[in-house]
C-alpha cells in the first residue's frame, strides 16, 4: 500500500509543478486582453552535481596497494551509478544530468558525463561500469584504478594530425 502512495504523491507533486509552468505561460491570468497562452513545446531540467568519491572501508586499508585501488575503483563505479539512479527516482521533473566525480583526496577527475533520464536502467546483465559508459560515463580504468581525466572532465583524446605526429587534446 505505501509504494502506491508513494507513487500517487510523487504522480500529484509532478502534477502541481506542470500546472504551476502552464499557469505562468497563460496571459490571460496576467490580465491580458487575449485568451490564448503560450504554449508550451518542450520542457527540460538539467541538474549538475559534483562528489568526491568516498575512500575505501577502514578494514582494507591494510590490504595491498593494488587490491586497495581496485576496491576504490568498483566501490566508485557502484556508488556512481546509485547515485544517479537515486537522483532520477527523487527528482521526477529532472531530465539529464550531468554528473562530475572527484577523487576523495585530490581534485582529479576520475568519472564525468551527461546522463538522460532514458538511458538509465539498461540491461541488467551487463557490468556497472559498461552500464555507466552506456548512460554516457566517461572514465579511464586499467582493471585496477582510475586515470585522471582532463580538468574539462572529458577524456584526453588521441588526434593523428600526419603518420608521424601524435598529439593529444
Amino acid at each position: 500500500m505505501w509504494p502506491r502512495l508513494a507513487n500517487l504523491i510523487k504522480r500529484l507533486d509532478y502534477a502541481r509543478y506542470r500546472r504551476g509552468i502552464n499557469r505562468a505561460l497563460a496571459l490571460h491570468l496576467r490580465r491580458e486582453a487575449r485568451r490564448d497562452g503560450l504554449k508550451l513545446r518542450k520542457l527540460s531540467h538539467r541538474l549538475e552535481i559534483e562528489w568526491c568519491a568516498r575512500e575505501i572501508h577502514p578494514w582494507d586499508r591494510n590490504k595491498p596497494q593494488h587490491e586497495r585501488a581496485a576496491l576504490y575503483s568498483q566501490q566508485s563505479l557502484a556508488d556512481t551509478e546509485s547515485a544517479i539512479t537515486r537522483l532520477f527516482e527523487a527528482l521526477p521533473q529532472v531530465d539529464m544530468i550531468d554528473v562530475t566525480v572527484r577523487e576523495h583526496d585530490s581534485e582529479n577527475v576520475i568519472m564525468a558525463g551527461s546522463v538522460d533520464r532514458s538511458a538509465v536502467g539498461g540491461d541488467p546483465g551487463l557490468s556497472v561500469g559498461m552500464r555507466l559508459w552506456n548512460y554516457g560515463i566517461t572514465y579511464h580504468w586499467d582493471g585496477y584504478q582510475f586515470e585522471t581525466l582532463s580538468p574539462s572532465g572529458r577524456a584526453q583524446e588521441v588526434v593523428w594530425q600526419r603518420a608521424d605526429v601524435m598529439t593529444a587534446r
